[in-house]
């Protein structure tokens, strides 16, 4: 094992404080945990009470939805790690893993969620109480989500049980809340991210624009992969901190603990194996301009600023402590405000490139505090509101997760420190050694005003001089999602102005100090909503990114190292968060940006430069260009890799396709194929897809498949389900009548005692011609399926056919924009974007129109139809997989009328035997009614005994029901054999019917089950049992060997004296009751 992987770092925070940095090597983790992702239990807690009613419910029910589907499309979680908590006054606990049949892919549980409404009184005291008998049984990490508005009661007590109870669990535990509704309770809801092992998150869903982004980022959080280990320092006592997945982890050690100079660190994998890995080398300290120290500071600044906030909004204390406090407080924050100057100081006088970084967190910490003394201000007034709490909460919130997804980030940056300052070097390495007289000799001067930076007006050459590169501007927007897949980033605008990268960086910086809110500079993490501008280009337009460009080779040295701190900017907001991924990205989809508008020279020599950018990045990543030769075939070879996870976006693989041909990684001859095959089809097809589950008005008309398939529901559904009821009741009728059914009882009895060999003298009665009459034959449903040759469309499938196609259109023709680019390509290699062949008009489509218009309404309605079904990936692959495949060739007019019929069919079959079990199960409830008055009736032992082991099967079915109400009616002929044998379950050494256990695999519950000598009926039954039959059986030894556990009671039951003292008693309680209410 490579022990030069291990290190601790620390940073004196200040005399009595120090946060630490731990590093032990990747492949510890592994062992320890054999490379599996840590195992997590979630327990989704869902307020239903009526304050909650309308958007609240609305909203919550959509998010849970919607994490749903993440959890389970990117393979988090399973249906059976869930435990749902529904509560108001009371709390109902749902557990998936009970029920195999609960599962999202089928739709029942967003059908089961579909079905909760709210009602009642909000009262927290159940649902804590039910968390915490169910986390006794916890086995594995666990987190929990609240999802309420938090208007409701909760008594201190069960809260320090509940959060007693979590500590205990020896697991790690987090509480994350999301709050709804305006008034929701701020106070509650960010203590309770405060319950478990690892600090929760508070977010605030305001509409139904913010779920995508709430959950996104709960999603995120989920998914980090950070194991709780146990750190001893010297003989101290164990420390529990989190490490991720690379084998990092932070903590905070106060007064006399934060000297840990020479000290030795030993991190345990739980506290009771002594499996641990020894760090060997001394403790390092951190140096006040390292910038680690930083990384390590402004995230504990920000959980600082929130732990206090939580404490000024829960203190209880009164007047004068309070405000001896606070004032303390206010020294604290004062503090850290101070420390973040000091840090701001030292990132404007330093020439790092670390300093723009440095800033920004810096500014984003500042505005944290901002608030927080505005807070701290109304807290000392009295003036604090809840609005104000929810407001500050959401602000403080969503900076500690956006630290907490930097823990994705975090590896990238202390790694890419290094890398940023290697690349500083490496340019000024390449700097010098370009002859700058002789490159300006060579080029045009057309080409150097072209090239000019718009706010320091100097030309590519002169930029390069300065280590910087020449950019096109941008305006993008980003989500958290973009961390970790930068496809979801939204390049929303390419502008007109060039500027360079150094420009670009310094005016982020200025524009960051300058203005009170961040997102108003950079967007922040919001995709599309907010309007953001650096600074305004020529056009008065919004800037926000930069693409460095490939102009030439020497120009291209140093722009491919500066695209690493600027794609890390663009994406992460953050220099230090690059990753490969950006690059083999982002270009891509500026490219296809561009291929949206190329209606001037101008926009057409754009595209120009930037695909030769795209052509420059493909050229040099040689793993990308192993990658995509087998992922191009394989794109082509089946469809179940061409979901998420193996193209994360369809635009930037045609991208990489394109430029695989331009640069000889694909022969002409394959992609000539692919194009006259199915690619473009199948690339289209995916698309639409992927973008269905976008569009609430489309998939809430898709869902209505009657509508969609057009089923007349009175010819394929209605009409053959009457005459099926007519034809049943018939049957029931011609079945009720058969007095041969008697004779069929004892019949059966008798071959029982036969197969047994049981030798018991029974009195046999032939059946006479009357009684054998002809058992009537079960009547089917008329059944008429889907026909090709009478087959229409309705007007409401062609009516979502075109809302589909506007909202997809825009997305097509960019595929078949690439198509013609591809396919000119072909004919000529030299082929340039700047050609005027290649001018495409923003907004209009009539690459796409002319595709759709190709094929009938019948093959685009199958090809929407089957996206829409498989529109979750899981779907999709199961579809796929499956023996014979569910998946058919999209725009086809061989698999048209398969994939219509099939769906037809299927809907069709589904309702009729739907309504037709309705009808048989309410024939049957009477059935089993006159089986029971049979039972009640008969007045031949063979024939009782013989009707419960044919008509009951089993104890709890609900006949079994029937049957035990025949035993309460006075009248019943053969009383003592009768109770006998249905309390017995035997007569005559013959088993009739057993008990069913709830799960018939588990042995331990079978063996309860073989021998009937374990169930009894309720009191309140043998009650009226007696109360029927005590006149004809009088014997009370009887009734005790018959039921045995109501030996005391049949005795009182037999007892005048016992039964006359009751009824005595019961009168003076009844007087009592009528005096205390006069």
């Amino acid at each position: 094992m490579d022990t030069q992987q291990s290190e601790v770092k620390f940073y004196n925070f200040s005399d009595n404080k120090s946060i630490v940095s731990l590093k032990i090597p990747d492949d510890v983790i592994t062992k320890w945990f054999e490379g599996k992702r840590r195992e997590l239990k979630l327990y989704i807690i869902l307020d239903i009470s009526g304050s909650m009613a309308g958007s609240g419910l609305t909203q919550a029910k959509a998010s849970i939805l919607k994490l749903m589907e993440g959890l389970f499309e990117s393979h988090v979680l399973a249906e059976k790690d869930i435990t749902c908590f529904f509560f108001q006054s009371t709390c109902e606990v749902k557990k998936f893993a009970d029920d195999p049949n609960l599962l999202w892919s089928n739709g029942s549980i967003k059908k089961y969620f579909d079905d909760i409404n709210s009602y009642g009184g909000t009262d927290f005291n159940p649902v804590f109480e039910s968390i915490i008998k169910e986390v006794k049984g916890i086995d594995s990490d666990l987190a929990i989500i609240f999802f309420t508005d938090g208007q409701g009661g909760y008594s201190d007590p069960v809260k320090s049980q509940l959060e007693t109870a979590l500590a205990q669990t020896g697991f790690s535990t987090e509480i994350h809340s999301i709050g709804f509704t305006g008034s929701h309770d701020a106070k509650l809801l960010s203590w309770l991210t405060k319950l478990g092992t690892k600090q929760g998150n508070f977010q605030y869903v305001q509409s139904s624009g913010d779920i995508q982004s709430t959950m996104n980022t709960t999603l995120e959080l989920l998914e980090l992969s950070d194991r709780t280990l146990y750190v001893k320092i010297s003989d101290d006592e164990f420390l529990p901190t989190g490490f991720d997945v690379h084998g990092r982890g932070k903590l905070v050690l106060t007064d006399e603990n934060a000297n840990i100079k020479g000290r030795k660190f030993s991190i345990f994998k739980d506290k009771e194996s002594g499996e641990n890995f020894d760090i060997e080398t001394d403790p390092i300290q951190v140096q006040p301009d390292d910038p680690l120290a930083t990384l390590l500071t402004i995230p504990y600044i920000q959980f600082e600023i929130t732990r206090l906030t939580n404490e000024i909004i829960n203190s209880n204390k009164n007047d004068e402590s309070r405000r001896q406090r606070f004032n303390e407080i206010s020294q604290e924050a004062n503090d850290y405000d101070e420390k973040l100057n000091d840090i701001l100081q030292g990132a404007f006088k330093s020439k790092s490139i670390t300093r723009r970084e440095l800033i920004q967190q810096c500014m984003d910490a500042k505005g944290t505090i901002l608030q927080f003394k505005d807070i701290l201000s109304e807290a000392l007034k009295g003036t604090l509101t809840n609005q104000k709490i929810a407001d500050f909460n959401n602000l403080a919130y969503k900076n500690i997760t956006k630290q907490r997804l930097k823990k994705k980030l975090d590896d990238r940056a202390i790694r890419n420190v290094e890398k940023m300052e290697e690349v500083e070097k490496k340019i000024e390495e390449i700097v010098s050694k370009i002859d700058f007289v002789e490159l300006e000799n060579q080029e045009s001067e057309d080409n150097l005003q072209t090239y000019t930076c718009t706010i320091s007006t100097d030309n590519y050459i002169e930029v390069m001089k300065e280590g910087e590169c020449m950019c096109l501007t941008l305006d993008v927007g980003r989500s958290e999602a973009a961390i970790a897949d930068p496809s979801q980033i939204s390049i929303k605008k390419i502008n007109q102005t060039l500027m360079s990268s150094g420009a670009f960086l310094n005016s982020v910086t200025f524009a960051l100090n300058d203005k009170s809110s961040v997102e108003s500079v950079h967007g922040g993490f919001q995709k599309e909503s907010i309007s953001a501008s650096i600074f305004k280009g020529l056009a008065r337009e919004n800037i926000t990114g930069i693409l460095p460009l490939y102009i030439n080779e020497k120009h291209w040295s140093i722009a491919r190292e500066k695209i690493k701190p600027i794609m890390g900017y663009l994406v992460t907001l953050d220099i230090f968060g690059y990753s490969y991924s950006q690059i083999s990205t982002v270009p891509y989809l500026v490219l296809s940006r561009a291929l949206g508008d190329t209606s001037s020279e101008f926009k057409r020599r754009q595209a120009k430069w930037i695909l030769e950018t795209c052509d420059a990045i493909y050229k040099q990543s040689s793993a990308l260009r192993e990658d995509n030769k087998k992922l191009f075939k394989n794109y082509i070879e089946n469809p179940a890799n061409r979901t998420i996870e193996h193209v994360p976006n369809n635009l930037v693989f045609l991208g990489h396709l394109l430029c695989a041909l331009r640069c000889g990684d694909v022969s002409a001859q394959d992609v000539q194929r692919w194009l006259q095959g199915d690619l473009l089809k199948s690339l289209i097809e995916e698309t639409i897809r992927r973008r269905l589950n976008k569009w609430q008005d489309i998939e809430e008309s898709m869902e209505d498949i009657a509508k969609v398939l057009g089923v007349n529901q009175k010819v394929y559904i209605n009409e053959p389900v009457e005459e099926f009821e007519k034809s049943y009741t018939e049957y029931f009728k011609a079945l009720a009548s058969d007095n041969n059914t008697n004779i069929h009882y004892t019949a059966a009895f008798e071959k029982a005692l036969s197969d047994s060999g049981i030798k018991v003298e029974t009195n046999k009665e032939e059946p006479t011609n009357k009684d054998m009459k002809d058992v009537p034959e079960l009547p089917t449903v008329k059944q008429t399926f889907y026909d090709s040759n009478t087959y229409q469309i309705s007007d409401y499938a062609l009516t979502i056919i075109a809302k589909i196609k506007k909202a997809v259109n825009l997305f097509v023709e960019i595929i078949l924009r690439y198509n013609k680019i591809l396919e000119s390509t072909l004919a000529n290699p030299n082929v340039s974007l700047d050609n005027s062949e290649f001018i495409f008009i923003e907004g209009q489509t009539p690459l796409a129109d002319a595709f759709f218009d190709t094929y009938s309404s019948k093959v685009i309605l199958a090809t929407f139809l089957q996206s829409f079904l498989h529109r979750q990936n899981s779907v999709r692959r199961e579809a796929v997989e499956a023996d014979p495949p569910k998946y058919y060739e999209p725009f086809s007019e061989d698999t048209a009328d398969k994939l219509l019929s099939t769906q037809f069919d299927e809907y069709v079959s589904s309702n009729l035997k739907r309504k037709t079990n309705d009808i048989i199960s309410t024939f049957t409830q009477g059935k089993n009614s006159a089986i029971g008055l049979k039972f009640w009736q008969v007045d031949k032992i063979e024939e009782a005994a013989g009707l419960l082991l044919v008509d009951v099967k089993f104890r709890g079915s609900s006949v079994y029901g029937q049957i035990l109400k025949a035993l309460q009616k006075t009248g019943m002929s053969l009383a003592k054999e009768k109770i006998e044998m249905v309390i017995s379950g035997k007569w005559q050494g013959i088993t009739l019917f057993v008990d069913k256990p709830t799960n018939p695999d588990d042995p331990e519950k079978l063996a309860r089950f073989v021998d009937n000598e374990h169930w009894f009926p309720s009191r309140q039954k043998v009650y009226r049992t007696l109360k029927a039959h005590r006149s004809v059986i009088p014997e009370i030894d009887y009734w005790i060997r018959v039921m045995p556990p109501f030996k005391e009671y049949i005795e009182h039951q037999f007892d005048e004296e016992y039964l006359n003292a009751r009824r005595l008693a019961s009168i003076e309680e009844r007087k009592s009751q009528r005096i205390k209410r006069k």
